[in-house]
Order: C-alpha cells, then sequence, then structure tokens
C-alpha cells in the first residue's frame, strides 16, 4: 500500500490521529462557548486534513474495507482519443520515472488503486464518526437549534479515474465535483432533506454565509447566494461554472507550469491549456465518464465556439473589482 508501515496501525490509536483531535477540539469550543456566552453569535470552522495522501486511517479504520470489494473507476479501462496529459503519465510510470512517494498524481494499476480506495473509504468513515461528535456536541449544548451547519471540500481525489491518482490539472468530474449539505436549524426536530441539482461553485460559500447571517457583502465579492436570510434555498441561475488552475510545475509534457481553465455546464466540459495547440470536450450527457475527447472533432466546432464566448464572459465577469474606484482617472 502506499502508505505508512503496518505499525501505525497498533502505533497509532484512532483517538490520538489528527481527525479525532480536531473533532474534539471543535467539540470542546461549542461546549466553552455556550456555556460561558450564552446566545452569543457564533462561527467555528472545523477542517480535517484527510481523506489524503498518505491513506494511513489509524486502528480500526486500517483494515476496515477490503480492497479486492473495491470497484475501480470505468475510466480505468481506457477512453477513446484519450487526452494527452493522460497518456503522459501513463508513459512516466511505463519507462520508471513516476515519483509513487510524493504528493503528485501518478499512474496506478489496478490492485494499486483498490487499495487506496479501500484506506480513503477508512479515512472518510472516521471522518463521518468526528463530525458525529461535533453534532452531538452542538445537540448536547442546545445549539442545534439555530446553529446553521455546512459541509463541504476543497476538492475531489481522481482515485484510479482514467487510471490516475491523487489530484492535479486533469479536471474530471471525480476532482472538480465536491460535496455540500447545508444544514439548516430543524424547526420541528426533524429535517427534510432535499437535493438541488442547478449549478454552484465554491465561490458562491463566502457570499451565502454572510446573507444567511444578515451581513453585507463586501464590495467586489464573487459567488452567488445560495440561500436566503431565513435560510430558503435561492437557485444562482448559472449556466457555467468556471475552474482556474495554475500550476507550480511544468509536466504532462508542457515546458511552463500548468495553466488551465475549464468551464463546466449541465452537459460539457470543456478544458483549455494556456500552452499547446490542444484541449479537452466531453459530452458529459454521453460521456458521463469522460472517455471521448471530442476537441478535434469538426462536428464539434460550434459547440467549442460557443462555450469559449461562454468561458471568456465568465473570465471577464469574476474580474476583480476592488478597491472600488474613487474617481474617474
Amino acid at each position: 500500500r502506499y502508505s505508512a508501515p503496518q505499525a501505525w496501525k497498533t502505533v497509532l490509536d484512532e483517538d490520538a490521529y489528527p481527525t479525532h483531535y480536531i473533532a474534539q477540539q471543535t467539540a470542546h469550543w461549542i461546549r466553552d462557548h455556550v456555556a460561558q456566552r450564552g446566545e452569543q453569535p457564533f462561527a467555528v470552522m472545523c477542517s480535517f486534513p484527510d481523506p489524503h495522501h498518505p491513506w494511513t486511517p489509524p486502528g480500526r479504520y486500517w483494515d476496515m474495507y477490503d480492497p479486492a470489494a473495491m470497484v475501480v473507476p470505468e475510466s480505468m479501462r481506457g477512453g477513446r482519443n484519450a487526452a494527452q496529459h493522460v497518456r503522459w503519465l501513463m508513459d512516466e510510470r511505463r519507462d520508471g520515472k513516476a515519483n509513487l512517494e510524493g504528493p503528485r498524481m501518478f499512474a496506478a494499476s489496478e490492485r494499486e488503486v483498490q487499495e487506496m480506495i479501500a484506506l480513503t473509504y477508512g479515512m472518510i468513515t472516521n471522518i463521518d464518526d468526528r463530525i458525529g461528535m461535533v453534532m452531538d456536541a452542538l445537540r448536547a449544548s442546545g445549539a442545534d437549534r439555530n446553529t446553521v451547519v455546512v459541509f463541504t471540500a476543497d476538492h475531489g481525489d481522481l482515485m484510479g479515474d482514467h487510471g490516475i491518482v491523487l489530484k492535479g490539472p486533469l479536471h474530471y468530474q471525480s476532482l472538480v465535483r465536491v460535496p455540500l449539505i447545508w444544514r439548516e436549524p430543524p424547526a420541528d426536530g426533524a429535517v427534510t432533506p432535499t437535493v438541488r441539482d442547478d449549478l454552484a461553485s465554491s465561490i458562491d460559500l463566502p457570499a451565502t454565509i454572510l446573507r444567511r447571517a444578515g451581513i453585507a457583502p463586501v464590495n467586489g465579492m464573487q459567488g452567488k447566494p445560495l440561500f436566503s436570510t431565513t435560510g430558503a434555498p435561492t437557485p444562482t441561475a448559472r449556466t457555467s461554472v468556471l475552474i482556474e488552475e495554475n500550476q507550480q510545475r511544468a509536466y504532462l509534457g508542457f515546458e511552463q507550469p500548468v495553466q488551465v481553465r475549464t468551464l463546466v455546464t449541465a452537459s460539457h466540459r470543456m478544458s483549455v491549456f494556456v500552452e499547446g495547440g490542444w484541449g479537452e470536450l466531453y459530452d458529459l450527457q454521453a460521456d458521463p465518464h469522460e472517455m471521448d475527447n471530442l476537441w478535434e472533432r469538426p462536428e464539434h466546432a460550434p459547440l467549442k465556439l460557443r462555450l469559449m464566448q461562454e468561458l471568456t464572459q465568465q473570465l471577464m465577469a469574476l474580474a476583480d473589482t476592488s478597491p472600488r474606484p474613487t474617481r474617474i482617472a
């Protein structure tokens, strides 16, 4: 396994692991705040490093999931007209040049991917249990009655998607789609879950939190509120989401540090690189595993042109407008 030695399982108890410590400290803070400051509003951020490389869930979470039972992504079987960066990573691993010890993504075998998935599931289950600790503290202190809880992540993990693990400028759905759970205080002791399908971005969260808290946004704040001041859903009316990535590394066949801009709509994903004359275009409805790159197909030129225009407009709309000018230059 691409992880610490087996000895970690016995040496590092789950209660000594960072995931437990962070949840424990968060629960303590909530209890102390409610006891000492009563109804004073609060905001607390509980951020777990896991699930993450080097895949070292502690204690019982280490072998909670059987690698042999893990199903690898459909895209590991290879796609038609595979993108250039995937081929580069495959060639790097084949030639023995891939760094398997660092945090940079690399091509992996099916068995390696199964073991990484099993260990990742162990880390996620550990986090689930620790979130339970935090929620128990909220309920026990009475703060559950008037506290909004938001759960999300900064990025996904390729975890075998197209045969690649970890993360990088490969904007497949496994990497760019992240969980978002918004929990309003239960009005009658029960929560009725609903699912939304409108497009949203991580930059929508600051605007959403401020609006829900009744705080005016600052000038230049980007993002669209997802909920009203009372917690009612507010559709974003987005037709697309922009992803911007500037790498510090020059790899994947590029001579300069990789720069990529991606546009995701309800039906397509297009990625454009600053270097080279190639890109990616996938039909997410007909090809949900993004295995057939349509970038070079002449019949898709009109679609690519339309998405290019929308990408340009997104970049313009998200240009910084702060500080606000005080006079005309």
